[in-house]
């Protein structure tokens, strides 16, 4: 699927924030706990894009989201290819098993479901 151009910077901001939010982008599945942390880095409000939460075919489970073209991108830049200083890794993450996290319960308080949800990440 073609993304538009606001899409892409979606994306972009998941590969270039994920590193320092402890996020694998080796993979094509993401977390709503996952994607709320890149939202807030990016735009400083926790709403992730409608065009991944309302499109039926991106669920891959309760609260989990197929973002294929994430994991494109970074395979996309090939290694060594760059040259020293430009913080491009010449190898992808290793894959890191993500846990299933619990769709939002419109009763709960959403920021105390994803401190919970990423203290649950961090035990495991």
């Amino acid at each position: 699927m073609k993304l538009s151009s606001r899409q892409m910077i979606y994306i972009n901001a998941i590969i270039e924030h994920a590193p320092a939010l402890g996020i694998d982008t080796n993979k094509d599945t993401f977390s709503r706990a996952e994607l709320r942390q890149v939202s807030m880095t990016m735009k400083g409000k926790k709403w992730i894009p409608n065009w991944i939460t309302h499109d039926v075919s991106r669920r891959a489970g309760r609260g989990v989201f197929s973002i294929p073209e994430v994991q494109e991108q970074v395979v996309a830049v090939n290694p060594g290819s760059g040259y020293e200083g430009d913080d491009l890794a010449d190898t992808a993450p290793v894959a890191v098993p993500t846990p299933e996290y619990v769709e939002d319960n419109p009763g709960t308080d959403t920021d105390e479901q994803m401190h919970m949800e990423m203290a649950t990440a961090v035990n495991q």
